[in-house]
């Protein structure tokens, strides 16, 4: 009997690490979800705003002119790939999503599927926009820094998967 209350306190603290990602992916899932549904509406606000700092008279340096030009370049590159970056970004959400639930079964398969998961994008994002999809540090660390640490941390807590 008490090896029986061991090992489930055992068990317990083992997959607490595990419980807490599956819970920050599901988290982090549902802010990406809303992002890809304002996606859209976030694109033109952000043109806007780039016409309004090209239009508002003052006098931008040659550096501020270049990140202008910039980011107007991704913005017409995202504009023009809106549909196929939206699905895929829906797919992918969706397969972390899915993953982490199998994860928090202690399933492996839903490692597998979490990582293709946070790696389609990324793939996707070089084909059809290169590295104009990085115009800042913000976006830069949302699409790299992120994944890396968990998919470093669920990678720690694999071994606790059947």
């Amino acid at each position: 009997m008490t090896d029986l209350i061991t090992d489930e306190t055992e068990t317990e603290r083992n997959y607490g690490g595990l419980k807490t990602l599956t819970l920050l992916t599901f988290i982090g899932s549902g802010i990406s979800l809303v992002y890809i549904l304002i996606t859209p509406w976030f694109l033109n606000f952000s043109s806007r705003m780039l016409d309004q700092a090209t239009s508002s008279g003052k006098e931008l340096t040659a550096s501020q002119a270049q990140k202008i030009a910039d980011g107007h370049k991704a913005l017409d590159l995202a504009k023009a790939n809106l549909v196929p970056l939206m699905v895929i970004g829906f797919i992918a959400t969706v397969a972390c999503i899915i993953g982490a639930m199998w994860m928090r079964k202690l399933k492996k398969e839903g490692y597998y599927l979490y990582l293709a998961g946070e790696i389609l994008p990324l793939i996707a994002g070089f084909i059809l926009m290169g590295t104009a999809q990085f115009t800042g540090v913000v976006s830069m660390v949302i699409a790299l820094a992120i994944p890396i640490v968990f998919i470093i941390l669920y990678t720690t807590n694999f071994k606790y998967l059947k």
